[in-house]
């Protein structure tokens, strides 16, 4: 902890400390001379010099002390440091908190994601404030060890025009079947890309009949068949077009560059990844159980899409579930306009925020002024005891 003044000038007042001291030695006990008739024609000597003395050493420490805090007072003290490392769970308005994840522990800070973070004990405030300042005001408040964890709706409104670059990774955590306005119908994929090798041809199946339901439930014909397989080397022509990768091999650099100029890559789980960072990786899609099953991450205006577990029955379940189509269309969307309205995968923080960011001094005067009426209050009862002399 470092302490630091905002307003050194204020300890020119420590110069009244010179005040008690002469009014200490001034203001000494008064002794009263009485005239005896057999004394008077004694012959007067020279007195001898008094040195000076100072009496009521503790009242006068007092009144040195309540000088000094005066002063520091002025000076406004401030000290700064880190913060406890508590974990902080925040929960957007929008939600009710009885949708809040058990305390991981008992110091767990539980925040509205909202101006001032009030507990969730409170009433819930109105979001009308940016998601991504209050996420960059708690960031920058917090000290690096401590964790957190939002919890927000499937969609809402972002109001920026960006995912907000933190120094910290956040635990995001969206709400499933849960929206902070009307539903955003996704645009209808017309034409998906498949290159699998003779390891993964067995999920073609389930990618075949994701792919009929889409047609199945789309009120406008589909211009072709949207599902078709091609060679490894043969990237889509167009960015509306979307692939699904399940080979071992790398991608090739061509494929590469047509997913950073927009397209939309879905890679299976033993896929070569190493050269994508996925430092930065979303979870994009979850089980009923909240498990991550799938991740994300953009790549220039496009995203990348991994799956966490192979692309069968026996390791994925949600494959057999009535939902998997819908999800399966979700995973290749393109990256939503975060400029508005935004899902919760799309706007998700980023770390690595190279702005160097410190807490905010913690003010001591109220402190400060509690403990200067504390003194002054002492040192009245000692000035006014009835043991003492008064001058």
């Amino acid at each position: 902890m470092n302490l630091g003044l905002l307003l050194p000038a204020g300890l020119l007042a420590l110069v009244a400390l010179a005040l008690p001291l002469v009014l200490h030695l001034v203001r000494q006990s008064e002794q009263t001379r009485v005239e005896f008739a057999a004394l008077r024609w004694l012959s007067v000597r020279a007195r001898p010099r008094r040195r000076p003395r100072l009496d009521e050493w503790l009242l006068l420490l007092l009144r040195l002390l309540l000088i000094a805090l005066l002063a520091l007072w002025l000076a406004q003290p401030v000290w700064f440091g880190s913060a406890e490392a508590r974990p902080w769970l925040l929960v957007h308005p929008a939600l009710d908190a009885g949708r809040a994840p058990a305390s991981a522990s008992a110091d767990e800070q539980r925040r509205w994601l909202a101006p001032g973070f009030p507990t969730l004990e409170q009433p819930a405030p109105v979001a009308t404030t940016s998601i991504g300042s209050l996420l960059r005001e708690l960031d920058a408040a917090l000290p690096a060890q401590a964790t957190v964890k939002v919890l927000v709706p499937a969609q809402f409104e972002a109001t920026d025009a960006e995912r907000p670059v933190l120094r910290r990774k956040v635990e995001w955590i969206p709400a499933p079947a849960t929206t902070a306005f009307g539903p955003v119908t996704p645009a209808r994929i017309e034409r998906v890309l498949v290159h699998a090798d003779a390891a993964h041809r067995d999920a073609l199946p389930y990618l075949r009949a994701a792919a009929a339901a889409w047609s199945a439930h789309s009120r406008a014909p589909a211009k072709s068949e949207p599902l078709r397989e091609i060679a490894g080397d043969q990237p889509p022509a167009a960015t509306d077009t979307r692939l699904v990768w399940l080979a071992n091999a790398s991608v090739p650099a061509a494929t590469v560059a047509w997913v950073r100029a927009g397209g939309v890559a879905l890679l299976a789980s033993d896929a070569n990844v190493d050269a994508i960072d996925w430092g930065n990786a979303t979870v994009a899609w979850r089980g009923e159980d909240g498990t991550p099953l799938a991740q994300r991450v953009p790549a220039g205006k496009g995203a990348w899409v991994r799956l966490l577990a192979p692309l069968s029955a026996q390791s994925l379940p949600a494959l057999l579930e009535p939902g998997f189509p819908l999800a399966l269309h979700d995973l290749l969307q393109a990256a939503p306009d975060i400029a508005s309205r935004t899902t919760a995968e799309g706007y998700a923080p980023v770390s690595g925020a190279r702005t160097a960011t410190m807490r905010p001094p913690q003010s001591l005067g109220t402190w400060l002024a509690w403990l200067i009426v504390l003194v002054f209050g002492i040192e009245r009862w000692l000035a006014a005891s009835p043991g003492r002399v008064q001058t």
